[in-house]
């Protein structure tokens, strides 16, 4: 039987999925490949030479297409419609990067989704605007329960539910969270 097409949700959007070293790997792969079967075009962006090969805490690869340091924040803000950044120990590595961080205020002033799973919303408290304030400051979030002290110390509002959407914001606690997560990174996007 052959497959039927429908409409692709996505189709003509694009996003920019951070990756590093011992990323979670269902929370960067299941994202991926959801968004790419809604018709969006996924662009994996990691901090090291384009086209390195970054393994999952569980050793599951995918390969970079571009390199933060590569890509000017007035580029990725007029090229992309969001911003992913997955868990693991990964987001411990993208926070100590000024140009991750400088992408992520970039995307999160222009409107742009920036949707963060577990250990990611770490980003959001290392992120400052130009007057010094965390990303995270003002917002509702959530995020796994080890860094739920980080988001409240930068300045959110911490709810624990499956996933959360706060202007451009979208956050989720764990894997277990995928679903409602993609569901309100997707149902953003198609606005």
């Amino acid at each position: 039987m052959a497959a039927t097409s429908r409409p692709k949700l996505l189709a003509g959007r694009k996003v920019l999925l951070l990756a590093d070293f011992q990323f979670e790997d269902l929370e960067l792969m299941y994202p991926k490949m959801r968004l790419e079967e809604e018709g969006a075009e996924v662009s994996v962006m990691g901090a090291h030479p384009a086209g390195i090969k970054y393994t999952g805490k569980y050793g599951y690869p995918v390969k970079s297409d571009l390199c933060v340091d590569n890509m000017s924040t007035t580029d990725a803000v007029a090229s992309y419609d969001a911003l992913l950044i997955p868990g693991g120990f990964a987001p411990d590595y993208m926070r100590r990067n000024q140009a991750m961080l400088d992408l992520t205020v970039a995307m999160a002033g222009a409107g742009r989704v920036v949707a963060s799973i577990c250990h990611g919303p770490w980003m959001l408290c290392s992120a400052r605007r130009t007057d010094g304030s965390p990303l995270a400051k003002g917002i509702r979030a959530t995020c796994f329960s080890a860094c739920k002290d980080d988001l409240i110390n930068a300045g959110a509002t911490y709810v624990d539910e499956p996933a959360v959407v706060d202007g451009p914001f979208i956050t989720a606690r764990t894997p277990a969270d995928l679903t409602p997560f993609l569901h309100a990174i997707i149902d953003e996007m198609a606005k």
